[in-house]
């Protein structure tokens, strides 16, 4: 599923009717209170599985390269080579399979997040127990418009949980503040 902003909402008055929508999270649906509804879906942008992997693949990319420079010295510079390659490969796919498992749900009542591939975890927080909703942008969030929407239920201190560069981040943010002000 891709990120987007759903306009209308889903009605589930039961987590069963939820689980029959197209487009709601298994997690998701089997979470929600009775008459509970899903504002918004969203995962992070595509260009997450580039960010997360970027560090690996670049040092990757420097041992294929010592390994085409001693390629002429060296008998074992091909085996490096399909090493490397593998190596970033496998990154890619746990980035991909990370990203696939980020899911992020907007209801009426909460905000919702599950992250993790091999142990998920689940953050879950009332609106009306949210203190600070914050979105941060870098330089390369806005030039791709995206952000990074953070959640705490205390006033001061750091932030208990955060949707990570979700597509057109300040929409998304709008989103949080208008469910949060109808409660």
């Amino acid at each position: 599923m891709t990120a987007g902003i759903r306009r209308t909402p889903v009605r589930a008055p039961f987590a069963t009717t939820a689980i029959e929508e197209p487009g709601v999270p298994l997690f998701a649906a089997s979470m929600l209170e009775p008459a509970e509804i899903i504002v918004g879906v969203f995962r992070p942008s595509l260009l997450w599985i580039a960010f997360r992997s970027l560090r690996w693949l670049l040092a990757v990319c420097c041992v294929a390269v010592l390994a085409i420079t001693l390629g002429a010295l060296e008998p074992w510079s091909g085996t490096v080579l399909q090493m490397a390659t593998a190596v970033a490969v496998a990154r890619v796919a746990v980035a991909t399979a990370e990203w696939a498992s980020r899911v992020y749900v907007l209801t009426d009542r909460r905000v919702l997040r599950r992250r993790g591939v091999l142990t998920p975890t689940v953050y879950s927080a009332n609106l009306n127990a949210l203190r600070r909703v914050e979105l941060l942008q870098e330089g390369a969030d806005r030039a791709l418009r995206t952000g990074t929407i953070t959640f705490s239920t205390r006033s001061e201190g750091t932030w208990e949980a955060a949707w990570v560069m979700v597509p057109r981040g300040r929409e998304v943010l709008e989103l949080v503040e208008s469910a949060r002000r109808k409660r």
